[in-house]
């Protein structure tokens, strides 16, 4: 009994052994096949590599109000980063990209000399698209007063005793003339001009044409017209010295006696004046309640000096180049006349004293190259006068022809005045078409 008791549960341990095992196996076939086996799954995929951050570029100075001529660093605390940079001025566009970045290449502080904008980029090499973000910086200069030297003529005050002052530029000699025109002749008193100075760009045209009136009897407006420091009534009485510096576009138009850069000397001293591109206009308008023509504003002007008004004047190693005169003003009636390269007309009872002085001009009227209208004494000492017809002047009347045989050639001319002066008239004579 005990036997067949131990059999029949051996048959029962089996029989559950195996209805468990039929039920563990109860997936289909394609999902068995679909088990994956230890060991065999996907591999993981790691996150992509991210690209290196280029840090923005920083300025120094930075943005704001600079001096003309600061000089402002570009940098970025990326190590080997390279700059790209593009200034623009105040009123451009930046074309500066990320795409398109390399405008210009940073090797060396950028100098700032008018308002505009700074954009930059730093790139991870010259050869990576990796950048940063732009930067940029506006900058606008400084106004900065300019320093007036303290002997400046247009600090002179009619209680000034100081004897030697200077000119500069175009402000000292608006106020030489309105001084000397206003009645002070400056006797005793030395002038040094200090720097070249450009009064107009331009002003004659080829063969020394003359600038265009505005209508009959008025100035050309688009030219600051100089008044002429003094005139026959008021003439300087003191000393300019030019100091060979050139003063260049110099154009007066006016109506008075005595008109020139000088317009009347009383024993006067003017050397060293050297006066380029300049053109001098009697405006020729003035008639009697007739209709005729009253003579008063037609004479006694020239390049240099209008008139010499009172006194023994000396003018020495100066140099005129340009036009004496105009068409338009000839045409307007007689007389147009006592016109002269270096001086109108010596009045009489004065004296004119011409050393080492020479002139290239174009003239209108009666007139000629040195001194047109001698009443009183004119010495002429080492002096050349060329006009346009290519008269040759060494005196109030005497003339040659330029370049005739035997004569005095351009060459001789050019030589001579570069040698005294170091200007060169190479091109004034190609543009008189001489």
């Amino acid at each position: 009994m005990k036997k067949i008791t131990k059999v029949l549960v051996g048959l029962l341990m089996v029989g559950m052994l195996f209805f468990s095992c039929k039920h563990n196996n109860s997936d289909t076939p394609d999902e068995q096949n679909n088990q994956e086996e230890p060991g065999t799954s996907d591999p993981v995929t790691p996150d992509p590599v991210q690209p290196k951050k280029i840090e923005a570029v920083s300025f120094n100075p930075a943005a704001g109000e600079v001096e003309a001529g600061t000089k402002i660093t570009l940098a970025t605390t990326t190590d080997g980063a390279v700059i790209y940079y593009e200034f623009v001025k105040a009123d451009g566009a930046a074309t500066l990209t990320k795409e398109n970045f390399k405008i210009k290449k940073y090797a060396e502080p950028v100098e700032i000399t008018e308002a505009g904008t700074l954009y930059a980029i730093a790139a991870e090499s010259e050869a990576s698209t990796n950048v940063s973000e732009i930067s940029k910086a506006a900058y606008t200069i400084k106004v900065v007063a300019p320093v007036v030297p303290e002997d400046a003529f247009r600090k002179w005050t009619a209680e000034s005793t100081v004897t030697a002052w200077s000119v500069y530029n175009y402000e000292d000699l608006e106020k030489l003339a309105e001084v000397v025109n206003g009645g002070k002749d400056l006797a005793g008193v030395t002038i040094t001009q200090k720097e070249d100075i450009t009064i107009n760009e331009a002003v004659l045209g080829d063969k020394f044409a003359e600038p265009a009136e505005a209508e009959a009897g008025v100035a050309n407006a688009s030219l600051k017209n100089f008044a002429g420091i003094g005139s026959k009534e008021k003439p300087f009485a003191g000393t300019y010295d030019g100091n060979a510096k050139k003063i260049s576009g110099l154009y007066i138009y006016g109506g008075q006696q005595g008109l020139g850069f000088f317009g009347g000397l009383n024993a006067a001293t003017i050397k060293n004046v050297i006066i380029v591109d300049a053109c001098v206009v009697n405006k020729n308008v003035q008639v009697k309640d007739d209709g005729s023509h009253d003579g008063s504003d037609d004479d006694r002007f020239g390049g240099l000096v209008g008139v010499t008004a009172k006194g023994e004047s000396t003018i020495e190693r100066c140099i005129f180049v340009g036009t004496v005169g105009s068409q338009a003003a000839k045409d307007r009636g007689d007389p147009y006349e006592y016109i002269g390269g270096i001086v109108g007309r010596v009045e009489s009872s004065t004296t004119a004293n011409l050393k080492n002085c020479v002139s290239l001009v174009k003239l209108y009227g009666s007139s000629a190259a040195l001194v047109k209208k001698v009443s009183g004494k004119a010495n002429c000492t080492d002096c050349i006068g060329v006009s346009l017809d290519k008269k040759v002047y060494s005196d109030a009347s005497t003339s040659v022809t330029l370049d005739a045989e035997g004569g005095i050639t351009k060459a001789n001319i050019i030589a001579t005045v570069k040698e005294a002066s170091g200007l060169d008239l190479t091109d004034y004579f190609t543009k008189a078409g001489l």
